[in-house]
C-alpha cells in the first residue's frame, strides 16, 4: 500500500471513530432530568449547589438557566451527564432577592433540545443591591461526553479577541470576544467551548495591544484544557484533571451499572418523585438560541458525518482515477 493511501487510510478511520462517539465508553440512559437542590419553597442565599439527575440520548450539552417573570439569566453549560450530582453552581449574591425556577435545557447532537422546569425557590441576601461579579465559576468542567473540552479564560484588563482554527479538514473552528476581567473581579472572565479532537491554531489578541500572540495544541479527546491570556503575549494553555464528581455522582458508569440505576433512585428520592416517573419537558423547539455560550459545536456530530460522507467520496473518486490512470 503506497504511503498517501495510508495516510487517506488513517484520516477516514478517525472520522469514522469520532463519528461513533470519538471512543466514549458510556452509553446514554433514557431522557431523566431531577433537580434535588435547592428544593420546591426553600430560601437559599449565597453560593448554592444546583444538585440532581441530567442524563439523555444524543447528548452534546445540558444548561441551567433562572427563570424569574418573563425573563431567564443564564446559569451554567456542561458538556457532561450528570448522576445524582452537582448540575451548577450559581452565586445567588449577584440576583435580586425573589424568586426563581430552575429551567434545564438538554441539547441534542441534531441541535434540538428541550427544557424542563425544575424547583421554585427564593433568594435572600438582604444585600441592597446584588454583587456586580460572582466569586465562584458556575459551569464544572466535568470530562466531556464526545471530543475534547477548553475554558478560554481572559484574566488581564482589557478585552480579549480569540480564535482558533485547524489545518486537520471537518475541525472546529471559531472566533470569540471576551470582555476584560474588572479589576474588583476574583475570577478571569471565561467561555467553555467542545472541540472536536485534532491540531488547533489560532490567535490571542488583547484591545490595544501592539501585537497578537499566536498559539497552537493538540487537543484529545476527553481531555480538557485551560487556555488562560494574561496580556500582552502571555498566554499558557494547559491540560488539567477538571472537576472531581462527588463519591455518589455516577455519571461515568455504563448506563447498565447498577450504581448508577441506585444512583438515579436516590437522586429521585431526594427530589421527592416515584420511582418510575420524571419531569416531564415543558417545550420543545427546533432552532436552538444563543443562551449566554457559544452554541457553534452542537451540531458537531451532524458536521462529522457530513465530513465523512464528504471524504468517502473524495477517497472513492481518487481510486478511481488512479485506477483509470493504470488502466489506460
Amino acid at each position: 500500500m503506497r504511503p498517501y493511501s495510508v495516510r487517506y487510510l488513517v484520516i477516514l478511520t478517525t472520522l469514522l471513530w469520532l463519528m461513533a462517539g470519538g471512543g466514549a465508553a458510556l452509553a446514554q440512559g433514557p431522557e431523566t432530568v431531577i433537580v434535588t437542590t435547592p428544593s420546591e419553597g426553600e430560601t437559599v442565599s449565597g453560593i448554592v449547589e444546583v444538585t440532581g439527575v441530567v442524563d439523555f440520548p444524543d447528548f452534546v450539552k445540558y444548561e441551567i438557566f433562572l427563570r424569574t417573570g418573563d425573563n431567564s439569566l443564564w446559569g451554567a453549560t456542561v458538556y457532561a451527564p450528570v448522576i445524582n450530582g452537582t448540575l451548577a453552581r450559581l452565586d445567588t449574591r449577584t440576583v435580586p432577592d425573589g424568586s426563581y425556577q430552575i429551567v434545564v435545557r438538554t441539547v441534542r447532537s441534531d441541535s434540538n433540545y428541550d427544557e424542563f422546569l425544575g424547583p421554585i425557590f427564593t433568594v435572600q441576601n438582604d444585600l441592597g443591591a446584588p454583587l456586580p461579579h460572582p466569586e465562584v465559576q458556575p459551569s464544572p468542567l466535568y470530562t466531556p461526553y464526545s471530543g475534547a473540552l477548553a475554558r478560554i479564560q481572559n484574566c488581564s484588563g482589557v478585552d480579549l479577541e480569540f480564535d482558533y482554527t485547524s489545518p486537520d479538514g471537518f475541525c472546529s473552528a471559531q472566533d470569540y470576544w471576551i470582555m476584560a476581567k474588572p479589576q474588583d473581579a476574583t475570577l478571569c472572565t471565561t467561555e467553555d467551548t467542545l472541540l472536536i479532537p485534532c491540531e488547533y491554531r489560532g490567535t490571542a489578541w488583547g484591545s490595544g495591544e501592539p501585537r497578537a500572540r499566536t498559539y497552537s495544541f493538540q487537543a484529545e479527546h476527553g481531555a480538557i484544557y485551560e487556555i488562560t491570556y494574561a496580556g500582552g503575549v502571555d498566554l499558557y494553555i494547559n491540560e488539567v484533571p477538571g472537576d472531581e464528581r462527588a463519591a455518589t455522582d455516577a455519571g461515568e458508569l455504563d448506563v447498565n451499572d447498577p450504581a448508577r440505576a441506585q444512583a438515579i433512585a436516590d437522586a429521585r428520592a431526594a427530589a421527592g418523585l416515584p420511582q418510575a416517573e420524571g419531569a416531564a419537558p415543558s417545550t420543545a423547539e427546533s432552532v436552538l438560541p444563543v443562551s449566554g455560550r457559544a452554541a457553534a459545536t452542537a451540531g458537531l456530530p451532524i458536521i462529522l458525518a457530513a465530513g465523512g460522507l464528504i471524504m468517502l467520496m473524495v477517497i472513492g473518486g481518487f481510486v478511481a482515477i488512479r485506477r483509470g490512470k493504470l488502466n489506460a
